[in-house]
């Protein structure tokens, strides 16, 4: 499936290209995003940007879009698949991170909108999970101002801290996204 350039008011998401990966690797170094980020490791690996851009060219890390402001890369909001069938839980995910420069302006609510404005329709399971660190109040507002309920706690394993961490999961349908407004 070809991904299309999806414009919100003052955002655009675009594929990834080869091109982003030095922007990927120095805001992916930086321990204030990669400390809420399940699999970012730090410090992150000098060719690590080029490694995961090469499994998006051949579809194997979900759907991946570059959060960009005038064609400037500020960060990447994604939705994988279903990880947890074994479980029952048929809902993609969505995950984002965006760099420490951009944060406290709604530019993440606005992607992430944008993106599941764009998702939500093409899903027949019609729901979507999230998780979230406990530690990171910023993305459980975001998650809860779209319509994500909170289904349970656990906790997650932070590549950056070394550790695991408690985390909260949500989940969205199509029905509530679209009472809050945000369809």
């Amino acid at each position: 499936m070809r991904i299309p350039d999806l414009a919100s008011d003052r955002l655009v998401l675009r594929p990834l290209r080869p091109s982003d990966a030095p922007d990927l690797a120095k805001y992916c170094q930086d321990i204030e995003v990669s400390k809420y980020l399940a699999v970012v490791p730090h410090p992150y690996p000098e060719n690590a940007a080029n490694d995961w851009l090469e499994k998006q060219d051949k579809g194997v890390a979900g759907i991946n879009m570059a959060i960009t402001r005038n064609d400037a890369l500020m960060g990447v909001v994604g939705i994988k698949a279903s990880t947890e069938r074994d479980v029952g839980i048929f809902a993609p995910t969505i995950g984002y991170w965006l760099a420490t420069a951009y944060w406290g302006k709604g530019f993440m609510q606005e992607a992430v909108r944008r993106l599941l404005d764009w998702y939500l329709p093409l899903e027949p399971t019609e729901k979507m999970c999230a998780a979230a660190f406990e530690d990171n109040p910023r993305s459980i507002n975001l998650l809860r101002n779209l319509g994500f309920e909170e289904v349970r706690r656990d906790t997650g394993y932070s590549v950056a801290r070394g550790e695991k961490v408690p985390e909260i999961i949500m989940q969205l349908t199509s029905e509530r996204f679209q009472q809050m407004g945000c369809a």
